[in-house]
């Protein structure tokens, strides 16, 4: 450590008195404490006057400050601040606190997909970087540890711009800077996989695949443990010379890799898939893109939470935008790192019994960690048998029963126990489909994610973001959940145009036109699930025109199976905006003129995805999705009058074509469905108009 004044550098004296600087530098413009300083400088054996020595360091060194130039002592101040001591100095004047800025904003710009911008930064940090700090105090534990937290920050550097070189075309660059860190750190797989590569994409396939067996020798030599599974990948891709070695990732495709959590020095997570993950479905290439920002969020929680920082994370987003696509992935890539997964999804039944989320997760658990179970207290084994008696013989059980006061506490702390007892091997929790959990599961959540804070587990809860939204149980959960420390939402939003080319593109065989590519987004509003139904029923020389009155047999029934779970009142106001009727959001009864549905019911549906404000609309309101709108129309149509006759054509999907079908099923559905006031149903606004039959 040298200080640097404006005649030169000055040697802040023994070495007791330049670990008190540092210990201020590392928590500059922070109290510490005198009897911290105590302790971390004489480390539990302090000397009979330990804080007048203290005081002596410190005026020494204040007087070193006061022999600078008035603009050096503004940006440079120690003093006393009861209870011990703060230096405040300006963050440019120190080469550790520019170098950690430079790499934390390096990383915000590869987070960003600023590929350039991170290549600058990170090189910018390391040139900072000219000696390991704090060398000279390594005697000292709190010196140590903040060299190795910085040193981590460094490796994390290396890794990013490397990452960001490869995707550059740039690896050339940072090849020997790469040989050098894979020689100081031969089991850091994730530098001996960036080397690899930059081997390759440089002509030197034969130097890659010693690297491999090099590394692989010496992990099973000195670890006794094989390379994993994302090493072994690579090694095979560049034996068969795979084109996806060669190619370089547009300016909209990051490298998918874990975000370093930097402020600790972590390291990354252990997977070394760069491209975009794309999901596969049986018979066709692609259902999953655009989620490469939402997945290194997830990998990056499950990073911290494999250090010791438990993390929960609601991923939340209307049916068909790929929650499950997303959680699997991460559940597959940190299964192959060697974290144990847990997924359980919450099936729609109004059977299910109490805690049934939790009698999944207790199962799958004691099939994989028995001795989690084994080790619990009896007080805790008791609370469990009243949900899960199989897994306790020994114990009397019965029916899963209906808990409450002390013994619904009993449960979900005995619950946290089994989950969070054994910090040796970190878990991952994936819940699926919450919104049609039951009370008591739901209950148990933010309890499990406050007792998580400080422990090798990740929760993923997935939630369809309009009962997330509409529901008060559901939302009470969720801000219960949020106010924990440890605790994040992702919202996943609609595919952009691009995106939805991109899966076009790798659906078709033969390629798509960009017109009709614009045509599939517009018409699924970005939605992945949607998208595929769609290009499922293109035929041959389909053109965007026909795609606009596109509903697919598939794709109309799950809309309307996902539409059956809405509340009455907000199906009435989708049937009334699908129809183009007037709508009048006050509260009020049905007159003549407009149908009147609360303003909450407007609310509801637009907190909830369904609508959003349109002007352009003679009701005021537009549908987020045209394919939901026609599949409303379309059932309109069905409940209408049919000629006796005739029988029932196929169904229309323009207001036109409905006609006047079309108006009286208007008013038969605010009739029939709509809630005003005392919430009883209101006459016909058309009198004389039959109820209508739906067609056999």
């Amino acid at each position: 450590m040298t200080l640097w004044t404006q005649t030169g550098p000055m040697d802040p004296g023994p070495p007791r008195r330049r670990a008190v600087l540092a210990l201020l530098l590392i928590n500059a413009g922070k109290v510490v404490p005198t009897s911290s300083m105590v302790r971390s400088l004489w480390e539990g054996e302090p000397p009979h006057r330990a804080v007048a020595t203290l005081q002596s360091y410190v005026s020494r060194l204040r007087r070193i400050i006061s022999d600078q130039s008035p603009q050096h002592r503004a940006e440079l101040q120690l003093r006393y601040r009861a209870p011990g001591y703060v230096l405040n100095v300006a963050p440019d004047q120190v080469d550790v606190m520019r170098f950690e800025s430079a790499v934390v904003r390096g990383l915000e710009a590869q987070r960003r997909g600023d590929f350039t911008q991170t290549f600058a930064l990170t090189s910018e940090a390391l040139r900072l970087w000219t000696a390991p700090p704090f060398e000279d105090l390594a005697d000292y534990e709190f010196a140590a540890q903040e060299e190795d937290r910085l040193d981590q920050l460094r490796l994390a550097a290396v890794e990013a711009r490397a990452e960001v070189a490869y995707a550059l075309g740039r690896s050339e660059e940072v090849l020997h800077a790469l040989e050098r860190e894979v020689a100081d750190h031969p089991t850091r797989e994730r530098l001996v996989h960036q080397l690899m590569r930059a081997h390759y994409r440089n002509g030197r396939q034969a130097d890659a695949l010693r690297l491999f067996e090099r590394t692989r020798r010496y992990l099973a030599d000195e670890l006794g443990v094989d390379v994993s599974p994302g090493l072994r990948r690579l090694h095979e891709e560049i034996l068969r010379h795979d084109p996806v070695l060669a190619r370089l990732p547009g300016p909209s495709e990051p490298p998918l890799t874990a975000t370093t959590r930097t402020q600790f020095g972590h390291r990354p997570h252990a997977e070394f898939d760069t491209e975009p993950y794309l999901g596969q479905r049986t018979g066709s290439p692609t259902v999953f893109v655009g989620r490469q920002g939402e997945l290194r969020q997830l990998l990056a929680a499950a990073d911290a939470s494999e250090h010791g920082e438990g993390r929960t994370v609601l991923v939340v987003g209307e049916a068909g935008l790929g929650k499950t696509k997303l959680v699997r992935e991460l559940g597959r890539r940190v299964r192959e790192a060697g974290t144990d997964v847990v997924n359980v999804n919450c099936p729609m039944s109004e059977d299910m019994p109490p805690y049934w989320l939790w009698v999944q997760v207790l199962r799958q658990v004691a099939a994989r960690r028995p001795e989690a179970l084994r080790c619990l207290p009896d007080r805790a084994r008791r609370a469990l048998a009243a949900v899960v008696p199989e897994l306790f013989p020994d114990l009397a059980g019965g029916d899963c029963p209906e808990l409450s006061g002390e013994a619904r506490f009993a449960l979900h702390d005995a619950v946290s126990q089994v989950l969070l007892g054994s910090n040796r091997n970190p878990l991952v929790l994936i819940l699926e489909d919450v919104h049609w959990a039951d009370d008591a599961s739901l209950g148990l959540l933010p309890f499990l994610t406050r007792q998580s804070v400080d422990s090798r587990f990740l929760l993923v809860v997935t939630s369809r973001s309009f009962r997330m939204a509409d529901d008060p149980g559901l939302r009470a959960f969720r801000a219960a959940v949020l106010q924990s420390i440890n605790a994040e939402e992702i919202r996943l939003a609609a595919l952009s145009s691009d995106e939805s080319q991109q899966i076009a593109l790798s659906v078709s065989a033969g390629g798509t036109d960009p017109v009709l590519c614009a045509a599939l987004h517009e018409r699924s509003g970005g939605n992945p699930f949607l998208l595929l139904g769609l290009l499922d029923s293109l035929g041959e020389g389909a053109t965007a025109q026909q795609i606009q009155g596109l509903v697919p047999q598939m794709i109309r029934e799950v809309v309307n199976e996902r539409l059956s779970g809405l509340p009455d009142e907000v199906r009435a106001l989708l049937d009334c905006c699908a129809a183009g009727a007037p709508v009048d959001n006050h509260l009020g009864a049905p007159c003549d003129g407009p149908v009147a549905v609360s303003r909450e019911t407007f609310r509801r549906a637009v907190r909830g995805g369904l609508l959003v404000p349109d002007d352009t609309a003679p009701e005021g309101m537009g549908f987020v999705h045209p394919l939901i709108r026609d599949v409303v129309r379309q059932e309109l149509t069905y409940l209408a009058p049919q000629p006796r006759t005739t029988a029932p054509a196929t169904a229309p999907t323009t207001e036109h074509e409905c006609g006047e079908a079309m108006r009286h099923r208007t008013h038969i559905a605010a009739a029939a469905r709509v809630a005003v006031r005392g919430g009883s149903p209101a006459k016909p606004v058309s009198p004389g108009i039959p109820w209508p039959s739906r067609p056999r």
